[in-house]
């Protein structure tokens, strides 16, 4: 698995929301909104910019993730004043990430993503039935994808990440299937499969829509049994790669509990026990901190670190720590220490595992 080196100083990784979006998607309350003007988004983005040019010019990130939203939904000369400013603080093998929606690629923007050194993709594609598609209020189509993908590898940026959404009670085995299929064909590296969340401010909560927890569990273990057949390698809980190179170093640095840089209303960051979030609207958003006592700590490195199937590594001290914290409340049946590692014996089972530590 990969590791990092941590920088005890300052975080060694950086994550920048970008709120906006060209449509709201059915099942989503992420902190975003469709801007009434371009005026409103240039604004935003200065707030930004602002707060990466209070770090100093020789800092340099192990990752640096945009997400959002849709930052792809940012105009050329909106992603370059962006992006000029991050690429300063990028080494020769950073891993740049940014999350776009299919139909809004093409090349021009893929250019620009190459020339400021973007490398890894994160392509919100939910499902290839386009029917469900529509459902969920996504404005893309499979054709949109595989033209995304085409122009992502014909400039040389391989690292492609696809988001699947599974357990919407109108999807089917086949559907399911096909999704899978679509990955092992096109021989994406990366997947995450996420189940369907009823979240409060998203359309489908309005609509009292209802869960099957049935049907999820059944369409999991598809996508298990179906990824594995496929010699895809689970390493968390809802993520999947070809090999380790391909495994996300950002996410991975989030359920280390690495220490995290946030900017931007809807972020999220830690730093030295700071968890912090920037809470408001997009002309007016302040940073809210949360400064964790140690149990809180030491629950977040357990919550965070078990979903990773090679668990949490107790030659780290403050993993140990935590482990050592919470050890009395563990079902000792839950769960195994194997090469210094604590991990779920069965990682399905996280759920069983984490409500005796919160």
């Amino acid at each position: 698995m990969i590791k990092t080196i941590e920088d005890k100083d300052y975080p060694n990784h950086l994550y920048i929301h970008i709120p906006f979006c060209k449509h709201i998607c059915a099942y989503c309350d992420f902190v975003r909104k469709v801007p009434q003007c371009e005026n409103e988004v240039n604004n935003y983005l200065d707030k930004i910019i602002n707060q990466l040019k209070q770090i100093d010019n020789n800092k340099k990130f192990n990752t640096i993730y945009i997400g959002g939203g849709t930052p792809n939904s940012l105009t050329n000369n909106q992603l370059i004043k962006l992006l000029s400013i991050c690429a300063q603080h990028i080494f020769f093998d950073t891993e740049f990430t940014i999350e776009c929606n299919p139909e809004l690629v093409n090349l021009q923007q893929v250019e620009i993503f190459k020339k400021y050194r973007i490398n890894r993709i994160s392509l919100g594609v939910q499902t290839v039935n386009e029917h469900i598609l529509k459902l969920f209020n996504r404005k893309h189509n499979v054709s949109d994808v595989l033209k995304a993908i085409s122009i992502f590898r014909a400039n040389g940026i391989n690292n492609i990440s696809l988001d699947f959404i599974y357990g919407f009670k109108l999807m089917n085995k086949n559907d399911i299937q096909n999704d899978i299929d679509f990955v092992i064909k096109n021989k994406i590296p990366h997947v995450s499969m996420y189940s369907l969340e009823i979240k409060p401010g998203s359309y489908f909560a309005k609509q009292n829509y209802e869960l099957n927890d049935e049907l999820i569990d059944q369409q999991f273990k598809q996508i298990i049994d179906q990824l594995q057949e496929n010699k895809y390698e689970r390493y968390e809980v809802s993520n999947w790669c070809l090999d380790s190179n391909f495994c996300s170093k950002h996410n991975l640095a989030y359920w280390h509990t690495n220490d995290w840089l946030a900017i931007g209303l809807g972020a999220y960051g830690l730093e030295k026990m700071n968890y912090y979030h920037y809470e408001g609207n997009v002309n007016n958003f302040k940073k809210v901190n949360q400064q964790y006592s140690l149990k809180e700590y030491y629950q977040h490195i357990l919550i965070m670190g078990l979903r990773l199937i090679e668990g949490i590594d107790l030659s780290i001290e403050k993993n140990l720590k935590a482990y050592e914290f919470f050890k009395n409340d563990i079902n000792p049946n839950l769960i195994e220490i194997k090469n210094n590692h604590l991990k779920a014996k069965n990682i399905n089972q996280l759920d069983d595992i984490l409500i005796s530590i919160i």
